[in-house]
């Protein structure tokens, strides 16, 4: 019998786990900055400068938390199972004081936002981390690796489509404070409850083996390994992007469109094209390789929203380009995690370490950064142009920094991003299956031992 053989209930316990996941950082993303704007007071530049600093804050801490992961010793429940059942105890508490503390403050909103968000970036680290490690752990085959990736993607996008569709209705409009208070409470129970029976449900079958863990040292010479440097550049410039849309999504629906209840109607349009793709990407991979696949999910996603430069209120537009994009969204999102265990498994061959940890925190410590930079950007710009959170209406300049940041700005970071990783990563489909068979024998020599 393959010991690497997941069952249903164990993939289906993986999904669940990933999805419960999902909440902190797409709601996060898309509504913290409008929620400090319009139901806390503060002015966007403010924002900004908290995301910045916040964020650069939380991605130096990850690498450490990372390194004390890896470092831990192995319990009955595995490595890496323990500490995410502790890191969604306390992430899911303070997720609540992230915003309920400066909503509920009468005073000294600043510094509860600073503090909280601060504190969430050493605590949803240790969550994080510890779920981004499972894939490699969880099984050796590459096949049932690459359906698990297919898992974790389609888990990330169903999150994705599930709170873009009932954050706006919930809402009904980005003024409302009761509606906030529903939505939080409503995700809190989901990454709780989610999370924690997800993490019952799965197995950890990679031990790490005697004489592979590595030292701080080593760490930054994982950093330098060039498939872990070359996936976090174009994860760097992609989750800038893809964060300054999220930060100015709501303000368009808001003040372009008029209508925020069109967020929740184009992310259900998105899952006729999202599904489909998700679902056929695993096998389309395995035949043409996760490189190819990944770059041209990349592309489709980055550059597809151009076409609505032609006319940025036309909603069949606005449907055609969702549906499109969705197509690369579906492509981009699994592959990503499958890349990355390739990375931990190339790390294993070059340098002789097992280091799930080490990846999955410096890949979160590059998306932290790009989270900052791409959450910020949107807020300067705003400040600059004259936004005003208590009107209903806002000054032409506006309108224009939020199309700029949701389409132009967003598009010519991904080209970057697509060129650097189409002629620069270097496990190409050939070269993984030589990966592979290289591990397996070594393996299986040291079990031999």
């Amino acid at each position: 019998m393959n010991q690497d053989k997941i069952r249903i209930k164990e993939k289906l316990s993986y999904a669940a786990v990933n999805f419960g996941n999902i909440p902190i950082m797409t709601i996060i993303n898309g509504y913290l900055l409008i929620f400090y704007t319009n139901i806390c007071g503060l002015n966007p530049a403010a924002c900004a400068t908290l995301f910045l600093i916040a964020r650069i804050m939380d991605g130096l801490n990850d690498p450490l938390v990372g390194f004390v992961i890896d470092h831990l010793p192995n319990t009955k429940m595995g490595h890496f199972r323990p500490t995410l059942i502790v890191g969604t105890i306390l992430c899911s508490a303070n997720f609540l004081l992230l915003w309920f503390g400066p909503m509920m403050a009468p005073a000294g909103k600043l510094a509860i936002a600073y503090v909280s968000y601060i504190l969430l970036g050493i605590l949803f680290p240790v969550m994080d981390i510890s779920l981004n490690s499972l894939l490699p752990v969880m099984t050796g085959d590459m096949k049932e690796r690459n359906a698990l990736s297919a898992i974790k993607g389609l888990a990330y996008v169903i999150g994705a489509l599930v709170i873009g569709v009932a954050a706006p209705l919930i809402l009904g409009n980005t003024s409302n404070r009761d509606g906030y208070v529903k939505l939080i409470l409503i995700a809190v129970a989901i990454i709780f409850f989610c999370s924690i029976i997800g993490t019952l449900g799965v197995k950890e079958r990679i031990a790490p083996q005697k004489g592979e863990s590595y030292t701080l040292k080593e760490l930054f010479k994982i950093l330098g390994q060039k498939p872990v440097y070359i996936t976090f550049i174009v994860v760097l410039l992609y989750t800038i992007g893809s964060n300054m849309v999220s930060a100015v999504n709501t303000y368009f629906y808001t003040y372009i469109l008029g209508d925020l209840t069109w967020a929740a109607i184009l992310t259900l349009i998105m899952c006729v094209t999202i599904f489909p793709a998700t679902m056929i990407v695993g096998n389309l991979a395995n035949k043409y390789g996760k490189k190819k696949m990944y770059a041209i999910g990349l592309a489709i996603a980055g550059l597809t929203p151009l076409m609505r430069l032609v006319d940025v209120r036309s909603i069949p537009i606005l449907i055609v380009s969702a549906l499109i994009t969705g197509i690369g969204s579906g492509f981009a999102a699994p592959l990503n995690y499958g890349i990355q265990a390739d990375n931990t498994d190339y790390v294993e061959l070059s340098m002789g370490v097992r280091a799930e940890g080490a990846i999955a925190s410096l890949s979160s410590f590059i998306s932290k950064c790009a989270m900052g930079i791409g959450g910020a950007i949107p807020g300067y710009l705003l400040q600059i142009a004259g936004f005003n959170g208590l009107s209903q209406s806002q000054p032409q300049e506006v309108k224009t920094v939020i199309i700029f940041c949701l389409i132009i700005l967003p598009a010519i970071v991904n080209v970057t991003g697509i060129l650097i990783f189409a002629k620069q990563y270097p496990l190409s489909k050939e070269r993984l299956e030589e990966q592979a068979k290289r591990l397996a024998e070594k393996r299986a020599a040291k079990a031999a031992e």
